[in-house]
């Protein structure tokens, strides 16, 4: 009787630590939560981050605080995340132009296995953008007048160093000789189209000169993406073109690795439930976005192989100028 008393107390201990245990898991969060967004104010990584931060705070029922960590087309705000000890309370927004920036900026490359993956809600092409009363109405125009005016030229990009470099193979390719600028993002980059300050720009779908251009003010004449661009299916893309590299960036969340997985599972089905909402859809969707949910896995899987291209892309433009 003895022994069976005290196996039944250690059952019930047992049973009680695991209790407690599934209600801290419940609890949690308990305090409020902070996005860091690898990139300014007015992009789209902004943008839609705190669209998804206004439903993430009902879903999970606590606050969430926006900030912005540009530089370094991304790699300031990832390199300064993974640097920090692992926080169940802070993730970061992020897009793999930011995760495969470093190889094109002769940077460290960011250690992806400090990370963690939580899931993606967006693809985005990237457009190139120009006058509505520029001397070049098509693309075949646009190599035309670069060829012309070598050296005179100049490409704009919104915080996408890859797609510049997609613009420089095909420049290499061509035989054009251009100006690159880059700027800290999609707003800077429209406001520069938009002020006349560059004579062509890229910046991604959703963005201020998007809009313009679908109010009639921009032109697009190319995207330097693999898809199609919503309300402007006739646009053709690089690979339409025939040139072998294109610039299709996916945008997601993540943490750093030494979070619990439950953690990270709590985010990715939040994530779901915010990305079925169809008033988050429709705002999306406003602004010309595609929204689509991938879980944590599969935006792993992109992220690494858009940073396994970003160094093939190198490689080929090198090659190229040999």
């Amino acid at each position: 009787m003895r022994k069976f008393i005290v196996m039944l107390i250690v059952v019930c201990f047992v049973l009680s630590i695991g209790s407690l245990a599934f209600a801290g898991e419940k609890e949690y969060p308990t305090k409020p939560i902070t996005f860091n967004i690898t990139s300014g104010i007015g992009g789209m990584t902004d943008a839609s981050s705190r669209i998804l931060a206004d439903k993430l705070k009902k879903i999970v029922g606590q606050p969430i605080a926006v900030v912005n960590k540009p530089g370094g087309g991304g790699l300031v705000g990832l390199k300064t995340f993974i640097a920090k000890k692992a926080d169940p309370y802070t993730l970061t927004v992020t897009v793999t132009a930011h995760l495969n920036a470093a190889p094109f900026l002769e940077s460290e490359p960011i250690e992806t296995d400090k990370l963690i993956f939580v899931g993606s809600y967006m693809p985005q092409e990237r457009i190139l953008f120009a006058q509505m009363d520029a001397p070049y109405k098509t693309w075949e125009e646009f190599v035309a007048y670069v060829k012309e005016h070598p050296g005179k030229v100049s490409v704009g990009s919104g915080n996408c160093q890859w797609t510049l470099e997609v613009m420089k193979a095909i420049a290499i390719i061509e035989g054009l000789d251009m100006n690159y600028i880059r700027f800290k993002s999609g707003a800077a980059g429209s406001s520069a189209i938009l002020g006349r300050h560059v004579d062509v720009c890229e910046t991604g779908v959703g963005t201020p000169a998007y809009q313009a251009a679908r109010a009639g003010k921009l032109r697009i004449i190319l995207n330097c993406g693999s898809g199609s661009v919503p309300h402007f299916p006739d646009v053709p893309n690089v690979i339409d073109k025939g040139y072998p590299f294109a610039s299709r960036i996916e945008y997601g969340i993540v943490m750093q690795a030494g979070v619990q997985e439950s953690v990270r599972q709590f985010w990715e089905d939040a994530l779901r439930s915010a990305m079925e909402d169809p008033v988050i859809l429709e705002k999306f969707l406003e602004l010309g976005l595609v929204p689509r949910f991938l879980p944590g896995a599969l935006w792993k899987k992109v992220a690494i192989r858009d940073i396994e291209m970003a160094y093939e892309l190198l490689e080929y433009n090198k090659a190229l100028k040999q």
